[in-house]
């Protein structure tokens, strides 16, 4: 089984990723843009429209797409696609609720950083000084990794039974979180000072600075950014509630015999952690949009501009790629990267029936977020999306047509040929045999972890079920003796194994550990 606090992705879209990108290099923002006309901008709203239609189409699997463009000066397109829930039939529109996963990051970097500015935190604060009752090893250098360091995932940290905990299973209280901060571990293959992108950082941060002020990272980043900024339809908790009075988009897989597929796995308050715990609407994102490009060319912004400027700054300088867009800085929450010679940030977010693409480039002054309820052919038709309105105003729209159609076409054959790939491993799987050596309720009961919590397993219906906290998966057979296959986390099949003593299992292996039975 995976390793937690680690999403697949699918085979298609590890391909799609693939895409041509542009020369490497990363050019400094300014304020210097040459921004078309009204007229321009209203043609680009028709091609854009027209685009995404031709798009969905061709892709009809895929459930459901918001899009905010935007300018300093206000939004210029924003509008919702497709069904938010298939089976009931519910359309998706500008004010669907839409889960962001970690584009949430630019959002609490932003929060905390605004109290920095007002000297409520600072930034260089260590972990020593936040956690002094912590006793960390000595090679988690806590006298040395700061805030900045954690926002800017140069930590050099593992710590995945709080990410686990805090994103997946849902089991935690602040006595277990703060336990586990004293097994922190370095990170090998990222130390101290090294860039190596994961939630962990996010998570600590807040973690920290909920007990050194009092509040939830929530309550901050409420009062700090959605207030100011008018993000009504953006929310970090009270999820139960807010499904009953508002609509939210239900996650999806566009890939796969039948799709799209609905997802069990949605998003709670007690799995909201702030690496990855925003839902916000199209409406809203055209908000934030505006924001930070007024942030970026010094315009005047309803929270301070020189703060939010700061936030999209490289840290640290790497060399990557991410589908067609290059990475070559990291500030606090925002890559950024040459785009065909212009600079563009970004944040990105992926989860199980999710997928965010939040950007903008400064000197064009133009932003761009494209949200999807579907981890399959949606995931890459958000950069899709991004991208024509990015090629439109730098090419034309007869070429940015002609690259969007030509990028389309080769998600779509992508998609057929996962799905093939997909059904026949569905029946390689369905043609397995068990081989259990105990009768299957001997496999049930309580299995339990100090670090990653309670997994517990029951037989329902001749099926074995697997349960930690938030996550379940029915077990499947494997050519392998006393062994299943499970999907905790859908589309992350794994391998669990019983532990036999004296005809009695005693504990499973699973999630890169071992639980004891407990019960």
């Amino acid at each position: 089984m995976q390793r937690p606090g680690h999403c697949l992705l699918p085979a298609v879209l590890a391909a799609a990723l693939l895409l041509p990108a542009p020369a490497a290099g990363a050019q400094a923002p300014t304020v210097t843009a040459t921004v078309p006309s009204p007229e321009a901008d209203r043609r680009l709203v028709r091609d854009l429209e027209a685009f995404i239609g031709e798009a969905l189409a061709r892709l009809p699997t895929i459930p459901a797409l918001s899009v905010a463009v935007s300018r300093s000066g206000g939004p210029l397109f924003v509008r919702g696609f497709g069904r938010a829930d298939v089976e009931a039939g519910v359309p998706a529109d500008a004010d669907t609720r839409f889960y962001i996963a970690s584009s949430t990051k630019s959002f609490v970097s932003l929060a905390l950083a605004l109290l920095e500015e007002r000297g409520v935190i600072d930034l260089d604060w260590t972990l020593a000084e936040l956690a002094p009752d912590v006793r960390f090893a000595p090679d988690i250098r806590a006298g040395e990794v700061t805030l900045q360091h954690l926002l800017s995932h140069t930590h050099g940290l593992l710590d995945e039974p709080i990410v686990f905990r805090l994103g997946l299973s849902g089991e935690h209280d602040q006595a277990t979180l703060w336990r586990l901060l004293g097994r922190l571990e370095p990170n090998s293959g990222a130390p101290f000072g090294t860039f190596r992108y994961g939630n962990i950082g996010y998570n600590l941060a807040t973690l920290l600075i909920e007990r050194r002020l009092g509040r939830p990272w929530q309550d901050i980043v409420e009062r700090e950014v959605f207030v100011p900024l008018g993000l009504r339809q953006t929310l970090t908790r009270g999820l139960e509630r807010a499904r009953t009075r508002a609509r939210f988009a239900a996650p999806y897989t566009s890939l796969g015999p039948n799709s799209p597929v609905r997802r069990y796995l949605i998003r709670h308050d007690d799995t909201m952690q702030s690496g990855g715990g925003i839902y916000s609407s199209a409406k809203d994102m055209a908000r934030w949009l505006r924001f930070n490009l007024s942030a970026s060319r010094g315009g005047e912004t309803a929270l301070p501009a020189a703060v939010g400027a700061a936030t999209h700054r490289p840290v640290v300088t790497m060399n990557q790629r991410f589908a067609m867009f290059r990475r070559a800085g990291y500030g606090l929450g925002w890559y950024s990267g040459d785009y065909h010679g212009d600079t563009l940030v970004h944040s990105f977010g992926a989860f199980t029936g999710a997928r965010a693409h939040v950007s903008f480039i400064p000197t064009r002054d133009i932003g761009v977020a494209v949200l999807t309820n579907d981890e399959g052919a949606g995931f890459i038709l958000t950069d899709v999306v991004a991208a024509y309105v990015y090629d439109w105003l730098r090419e034309g729209p007869e070429a940015a047509g002609r690259t969007g159609r030509e990028r389309i076409a080769e998600i779509a054959a992508q998609v057929e040929a996962s799905i093939a790939q997909i059904a026949a491993e569905q029946a390689r799987i369905a043609g397995r045999h068990w081989r259990l050596t105990l009768p299957p309720a001997a496999y049930g009961g309580r299995y339990c972890h100090p670090d990653y919590g309670t997994l517990t397993i029951a037989e329902e219906n001749g099926a074995l079920i697997v349960r930690v906290g938030r996550l379940r998966g029915t077990g499947q057979p494997l050519e392998m003796t006393d062994a299943m296959r499970i999907e905790l986390v859908p589309g992350d099949g794994g391998v669990l194994r019983f532990v036999a003593t004296d005809g009695r299992v005693v504990a499973v292996q699973a999630l890169g550990s071992e639980f004891r039975r407990c019960a």
